[in-house]
């Protein structure tokens, strides 16, 4: 995988590529990616990722957009991290690389700690 990846999805969505913020441009590739997150390493529809980006009155042309968003942002994140299968996308990332990852492992070390 490419350089230390960090995505937030507690709060506003936020991304840091090795320390450093990442611009993500618009909303709908911000939607897309936290959509593609909260999913990690599942297949995420392009009709999931439609609903995303532009909810239930998306045009017709969104769901040729998808694959530009995309592309975008393999670019940001490097092209390994979003890997295209079929039906639709999945984010590669560990569990250490999403703030929510590390939060519900921290909830499960709690727990168990607790019992």
């Amino acid at each position: 995988m490419s350089d230390h990846l960090e995505i937030r999805v507690l709060g506003p969505l936020e991304v840091r590529v090795a320390g450093a913020q990442i611009d993500l441009g618009g909303a709908k590739p911000r939607a897309i990616l936290a959509a593609l997150a909260l999913q990690a390493g599942r297949v995420v529809s392009v009709d999931q990722l439609v609903d995303a980006g532009w909810g239930a009155e998306a045009p017709l042309r969104a769901v040729n957009s998808v694959p530009v968003y995309i592309s975008q942002l393999r670019k940001a994140l490097g092209a390994s991290r979003i890997e295209t299968r079929a039906p639709g996308y999945a984010l590669s990332l560990a569990p250490t690389e999403l703030d929510l990852g590390r939060f519900e492992e921290q909830v499960g070390a709690a727990a168990i700690a607790r019992a």
